[in-house]
């Protein structure tokens, strides 16, 4: 299913859509097979006993009550699992509710530099305020500064945001420049594509051929640093 941006570009902006490139070949259906039919996947219980106190070297020469044989190679449901999180360490397993997400920044060579609290974003490209454009750098320079992790396909809905989107492409291909994009009242926010997703750093790349347009929008969350001494 598309997703829908708002966006804004000389005093002008529209709703477009916004999805994945298209494949040069589609992806291939893949199954596993044997002589008697097809091979599907199951999750089983081992049988092993996650609470197995009190054990002991005559209880184990005895018998395996660290095994529970009945249960074992019965199917799991998934309602089966618990979402919660247990104390390893605790006499009687409880639940532990008291805990944080929390977000650790490393450097390059993988020291932490620091931690703050986990934040859960929410999606921006279809607000109030439509995303904008800002500086503008050559595509050569963006290409080579930032690791860009995803493309999607800026498309036309109507003829008026076909008019508004080529426009743009024209703009930015005749400049050989691609566009920073930013999201807020201000446009200065990263993109959010998706409810508790990534933040990106959104660019915009556009060609032009003849009445044809290409309009992709590059997400990075990195950038590219020379090490230093290098």
């Amino acid at each position: 299913m598309p997703l829908t941006l708002h966006l804004e570009h000389a005093g002008k902006s529209a709703r477009v859509a916004l999805h994945g490139l298209p494949l040069d070949r589609p992806k291939p259906v893949l199954s596993n097979a044997t002589p008697t039919g097809e091979v599907a996947s199951r999750r089983l219980i081992t049988g092993i006993r996650k609470q197995a106190g009190g054990l002991s070297v005559d209880a184990l020469k005895a018998a395996d009550p660290e095994l529970d044989l009945e249960l074992a190679g019965t199917e799991l449901d998934a309602d089966a699992t618990s979402p919660a999180w247990f104390d390893a360490t605790a006499e009687s397993p409880r639940p532990i509710g008291d805990f944080a997400d929390v977000d650790v920044v490393c450097d390059a060579q993988g020291v932490e530099k620091a931690r703050r609290p986990h934040l859960v974003r929410k999606c921006n490209l279809n607000e109030l305020h439509p995303v904008k454009l800002g500086k503008r750098m050559p595509a050569a320079d963006a290409l080579s500064a930032f690791a860009f992790k995803q493309s999607l396909q800026v498309a036309h809905v109507d003829g008026l945001s076909f008019e508004f989107l080529r426009g743009l492409a024209q703009d930015l291909a005749k400049k050989n420049e691609v566009a920073l994009l930013g999201a807020g009242p201000k446009g200065n926010l990263p993109l959010v594509l998706r409810e508790a997703g990534t933040a990106y750093r959104a660019f915009l790349f556009g060609e032009v051929e003849g009445d044809r347009y290409k309009l992709l929008l590059l997400l990075s969350d990195q950038e590219l640093k020379r090490p230093e001494g290098a």
